[in-house]
């Protein structure tokens, strides 16, 4: 049989719905499961009023329980007669008495065993119980009590529908009892009452309620293309159109109008009080830019010229506003708003926003002379000097609008005549800002968001904010990926060792460094290191590959991707087998690792051990010439030349020489060739 349970409530948010979906079916399948109760397929609905489970091919009856638990041994079990601990661990485990206990016997020996019979019960009996439990256990990232109840839900409930079949699965929860009844929309439709899923289905489209999410989606988006003249389109994004989905039981498009006077504005912000603070839709030309209309969804079933003034009536004073922090904020110089910066804290142990930015430009001379950009200082360092000024603006500062910081920097910029390069980069320094964003594209906003991520990095590490588990307040993991993406895109050769210790320096200088200069240095290095495997692996490169590079050198970003890369198209190409085996050949009879040996060439007693010395030495000055000049397929090119003189190594000499002397020269000469080996990559960690 089919089972129908639906949970009416007042409208919950729109960001609690599909989780509370998720749950509600997982909980309940973990119930049944528990239950012995067989069934076919859940399916799940909901509105903002309601939270619906559909169950088909419920079993009648629950399974019958026989099972047979084997504990430890009759040996350990039991010792002098009495129960060891192993025994009465069993014991405990089942919450059993001994004379619970069987032996059982099998082809190991005798075992103590406890075995269980139950006789399934009609599902319709424990349903009541089930039903009630899935409500209590319910939880949401906010919930409240109401009323005289101690039940907490997102909230207030009204009503359940429970069915099985045709009957009615009566229980009740602090007045709150079970039927067969339902509402339909709040204020286009009644109470009804249904016999069956099937009539449930009918009668709740019939009372202008359109329970699948996805269909409401697809109605929305069909609603807002019909919507919508020929030379338009809609500012559509999935979050948006997820949470308007969420809001509504049954939606209709309206198309509203606002003053043109408000698109002097930055359409930006337009947009974002549109669909941020309204949940409008923005509509736009087909070349992207903003005309002076939108689309409200409606919790609806047809058009109302009251919805429609209305919502234009609060769009206009939210515009206003805007256009208002707008024109305030052209009337300040952006200098001044960097003094302003004085007043608002970074971090409490890491100074202002202000103390930032003056660690920020020291950082950034630092990269400015080592990438040789001393051409462009002053509009880089300018950049930095306003990159945090909109943070005080009104704009910003009314935490209306925090979402287009850097953004109405950059505009505030071109106003007051900035270089284009400075205001572009007041934008671009806040990239990339999550997974997938832009990066930077000119070196102003490149610098500045590399030293601006390089100081909270490690202020951050250096006064103990450092992440854990889930917990990582300050968004470092974030930066800290920010950072290596950003040296990639814009292929900076940098040591990520120097860069962190310029910014201990000004961290230094300002007296805010709490840990110990080396622990913070170390740490930071490594949580760096992390984030260059995680970006190398996602970019599809093989992890062996990836640590055998990173595990010998993370701290030139740019070079360890080359190696990388280059690793992997010799891979592929089948040109490092024999090389890698060598490797590992030779890894494995050297015991520890030693940059600094001495080979005694007195001590070779084999020809072939001088030419295997004479040619690794030569290649090692040519592969080290390779290395410098970054050209590290042509390093790999040199040292596979010599894999064909190191079989022959091994064909004509014992290593393990009976005398102690020869062995240890021999190992130092291995030695000398894994360090050869090693000089870029550890290449005996590659699969």
């Amino acid at each position: 049989m089919k089972l129908l349970f639906e949970i009416g409530m007042e409208e919950i948010p729109a960001r609690f719905l599909s989780q509370a979906l998720t749950d509600l079916k997982s909980n309940f399948e973990k119930k049944l499961k528990n239950n012995r109760i067989k069934y076919e397929g859940i399916k799940t609905y909901g509105t903002p009023r309601r939270l619906v489970l559909v169950v088909d091919e419920v079993a009648e009856m629950q399974e019958d329980l026989n099972e047979l638990n084997i504990g430890p041994s009759r040996e350990r079990a039991y010792k002098d007669g009495e129960l060891s601990k192993a025994g009465e661990g069993f014991l405990n485990a089942y919450k059993i008495d001994e004379s619970q206990i069987e032996i059982v016997k099998n082809d190991k020996g005798e075992y103590i065993a406890f075995k269980r019979f139950a006789k399934g019960e009609p599902t319709e009996k424990l349903l009541p119980e089930i039903l009630k439990e899935l409500v209590l256990e319910e939880t949401f990232p906010k919930s409240m009590k109401w009323s005289d109840k101690t039940i907490r839900f997102a909230r207030p409930i009204e009503w359940f529908l429970a069915l099985y079949g045709n009957n009615v699965i009566e229980f009740e929860i602090e007045g709150i009892k079970s039927s067969n009844k339902s509402k339909g929309h709040r204020f286009f439709g009644k109470e009804f009452e249904v016999s069956s899923v099937e009539d449930y289905l009918k009668k709740i489209r019939e009372n202008n309620v359109i329970i699948d999410i996805s269909e409401r989606r697809k109605m929305i988006e069909e609603m807002i293309n019909k919507a919508l003249l020929e030379d338009e389109k809609a500012d559509i994004d999935e979050g948006l159109l997820d949470e308007v989905t969420n809001l509504v039981e049954h939606p209709y498009a309206i198309v509203g109008n606002f003053s043109e006077d408000f698109l002097e504005v930055p359409q930006e912000v337009l947009i974002i009080s549109m669909k941020v603070h309204q949940r409008y839709f923005p509509i736009l030309d087909k070349k992207g830019k903003l005309l002076p209309k939108f689309i409200v969804i409606r919790n609806g079933i047809d058009f109302s010229q009251n919805v429609k003034e209305g919502n234009e009536k609060v769009l206009s004073a939210r515009l206003a506003d805007a256009r208002f922090f707008y024109q305030e904020d052209l009337k300040i110089p952006l200098d001044q708003n960097v003094e302003k910066l004085k007043t608002v804290v970074f971090q409490k142990d890491l100074g202002t926003m202000f103390n930032k930015v003056k660690r920020t430009e020291k950082i950034a001379e630092f990269l400015i002379g080592k990438l040789k950009y001393n051409y462009m200082k002053a509009d880089i360092l300018r950049t930095v000097k306003l990159a945090k000024a909109d943070l005080v603006s009104n704009m910003i500062g009314e935490k209306e609008f925090t979402k287009l910081q850097g953004l109405m920097g950059s505009k505030y910029a071109m106003e007051r005549g900035e270089e284009i390069g400075v205001a572009i980069g007041i934008k671009e320094h806040y990239y990339p800002r999550f997974q997938g964003d832009l990066l930077p594209s000119g070196i102003e906003g490149i610098i500045t968001g590399l030293s601006d991520r390089i100081d909270t990095l490690v202020g951050c590490f250096g006064v103990g904010l450092i992440p854990t588990g889930s917990k990582d307040p300050f968004a470092l993991r974030r930066t800290a990926l920010g950072i290596v993406n950003i040296i990639i895109n814009a292929n900076i050769n940098i040591s990520l060792k120097e860069l962190v210790n310029v910014s201990l320096d000004a961290l230094q200088a300002d007296q805010v460094l709490k840990a110990d200069r080396a622990k913070v240095e170390a740490d930071v290095l490594d949580f760096l290191k992390q984030r260059m495997i995680n970006v190398f692996t996602d970019m599809k490169y093989r992890k062996d590959i990836v640590l055998a590079v990173l595990d010998r050198d993370a701290d030139n970003i740019t070079n360890a991707l080359e190696i990388v890369k280059v690793i992997s198209e010799k891979l592929a190409l089948n040109k490092l087998e024999a090389l890698l085996q060598v490797a590992k050949r030779v890894t494995n009879i050297i015991t520890k690792g030693n940059n600094n040996v001495t080979v005694k060439e007195k001590l070779f007693k084999e020809e072939i051990e001088k030419t295997l010395y004479a040619e690794a030495k030569r290649i090692g000055e040519e592969a080290e010439k390779s290395i410098k000049e970054n050209e590290y397929a042509d390093y790999f090119e040199k040292i596979i030349s010599l894999v064909p003189t190191i079989d022959k190594y091994f064909e004509a000499v014992i290593v393990m020489d009976e005398d102690k002397n020869i062995r240890e020269n021999r190992i130092n000469q291995l030695t000398f060739i894994k360090n050869l080996f090693d000089r870029i990559a550890y290449l005996n960690k590659i699969d």
